[in-house]
C-alpha cells in the first residue's frame, strides 16, 4: 500500500520544528523503523538547513513530498533558492583526514549520500528538486 504526504514549510529556522513533528507523525502512521526515521530526520534537517542558510531565498516555500511504499520511501524536496546541485556542486570530503585538517563544507551532503539509497537532482524552471530514496528494509 502506498501513502503520500506533502508538507509546505517556510525557508526559516523556525520551521525545522514543524518538519520534525510532521515527519514523526507520518513515520508512526506508516510504521517506519526507528533507524529509518532517524536517518530521514538527519538527512532532512541537513538539507532543509542548507536551503535556509545558503539558498538565498529566506522565508520562501519549501515543499517536501513523501511517498511511503511497503519497501521504500521516496522524498522530493523543492525550493526556489539559487540553483545548487549537491551531486556536483558540494565540495568533496576526505573523511580519512584528521578533523582539524579538513576543509569546511560538504560533510552534510556526504552524509546524505551515505544514508540514502538514491539521490537525484534536477533544476525544473526556477525550482531545485532533490529526490531521495530510502529502503524501508533496515
Amino acid at each position: 500500500m502506498t501513502a503520500e504526504f506533502s508538507l509546505l514549510l517556510s525557508a526559516t529556522h523556525d520551521d525545522i520544528v514543524k518538519l520534525y513533528e510532521e515527519l514523526e507523525a507520518f513515520a508512526k502512521r506508516e510504521g517506519w523503523t526507528s533507524k529509518v526515521e532517524f536517518d530521514l530526520k538527519l538527512v532532512l534537517e541537513e538539507l532543509f538547513i542548507n536551503i535556509v542558510d545558503y539558498g538565498d531565498c529566506p522565508g520562501t516555500p519549501v515543499r517536501i513530498a513523501f511517498t511511503s511504499e511497503q519497501d521504500r520511501l521516496t522524498i522530493e524536496i523543492s525550493d526556489s533558492g539559487r540553483p545548487f546541485n549537491p551531486l556536483v556542486d558540494a565540495p568533496e570530503v576526505d573523511t580519512s583526514l584528521p578533523i582539524e585538517d579538513r576543509t569546511i563544507g560538504g560533510l552534510g551532503v556526504h552524509l546524505v549520500h551515505k544514508l540514502m539509497d538514491e539521490v537525484n537532482y534536477r533544476r525544473d524552471g526556477d525550482l531545485n528538486r532533490l529526490t531521495l530514496v530510502k529502503s524501508r528494509n533496515e
